[in-house]
C-alpha cells in the first residue's frame, strides 16, 4: 500500500503539463503570487493625469457552492501629480483549492471626488484557469480615463454604491479585517462625501458607511 506522502508525490510527479499546481489533482491548498503591475489615470476630458485617485485592488477567491466570495489579497494606491499607480507584488500565499475568479484577480476600483466611479476587470488571458498560481494584471501599464461627475446629490450616491466596499463583497468580517488598511482608506474617503451632499438625501447610505468604519476602526459593528 502506498503511504500518503508517497502517493501526493506520486501525483505531483505526473500533473499534466497543462496543470501548474499540485492542488489541482491531490486536495492539498493551491499557491498563488502576484506580480507587480501599474495603472495610468487620466482626466477623460482635458486627458491630463489625475493625482489623488485612489485605487483599491482586490483578487476575489472563491467559496462555498462554487460562488466567488471575499478576497484572497487586497492592495490600494493612490496616484501622485503623474497620475500612476502602483501595486507590488506578494505571495507566494497558501490559498483556496477551488482557485480565484477570473477577471476578479485582481479587480480594481477607482474612486476621486467629482469623478465617476471605474470598475475595471483584469483582461483576457488564453488558457488561463482558475487554480493557476502567478498572476498578473492585463494589459500592465494601461492607461484609464476618468469622466468628470456633472449629475445630482442621488446618482453620486449611486456612484459611491459602486466603490465604497470595494467588489468582493460576499465577505464576512474576518476577510474584512484582515485588510483593514486599505478597506479603511477607501471608506475613510468615501465618508468624506457627505460634506457635499444633503442630508436628507444620504443619511440612509451613510448609515451604512458608519457601520463599516466602526468594524474598521473598533473591529466590531
Amino acid at each position: 500500500m502506498i503511504g500518503v506522502l508517497p502517493w501526493i508525490a506520486l501525483c505531483i510527479a505526473s500533473v499534466s503539463p497543462a496543470a501548474d499546481q499540485a492542488c489541482e489533482v491531490v486536495p492539498v491548498p493551491c499557491v498563488y503570487e502576484g506580480l507587480p503591475f501599474q495603472i495610468n489615470v487620466r482626466d477623460a476630458e482635458t486627458r491630463k493625469p489625475l493625482a489623488k485617485v485612489h485605487a483599491l485592488a482586490e483578487w476575489r477567491r472563491y467559496g462555498k457552492g462554487g460562488r466567488l466570495d471575499g478576497p484572497l489579497m487586497v492592495q490600494d494606491a493612490v496616484s501622485g501629480a503623474d497620475g500612476i499607480l502602483k501595486f507590488s507584488p506578494w505571495g507566494p500565499i497558501d490559498g483556496p483549492s477551488s482557485g480565484l475568479g477570473l477577471g476578479d484577480d485582481p479587480v480594481v476600483t477607482l474612486f476621486l471626488a467629482k469623478y465617476k466611479a471605474l470598475i475595471i476587470v483584469n483582461g483576457p488571458r488564453p488558457g488561463m484557469n482558475e487554480r493557476q498560481r502567478v498572476r498578473g494584471f492585463y494589459p500592465d501599464g494601461a492607461t484609464y480615463f476618468l469622466e468628470p461627475f456633472r449629475g445630482d446629490p442621488a446618482e453620486w450616491i449611486l456612484e459611491l454604491r459602486k466603490v465604497w466596499l470595494g467588489q468582493a463583497t460576499s465577505r464576512s468580517d474576518e476577510m474584512t479585517l484582515a485588510f483593514r488598511e486599505p478597506y479603511l482608506r477607501r471608506l475613510r474617503r468615501v465618508s468624506n462625501e457627505r460634506h457635499s451632499l444633503p442630508t436628507q438625501s444620504s443619511e440612509g447610505f451613510f448609515w451604512h458607511v458608519d457601520r463599516e468604519l466602526t468594524l474598521l476602526e473598533d473591529g466590531h459593528r
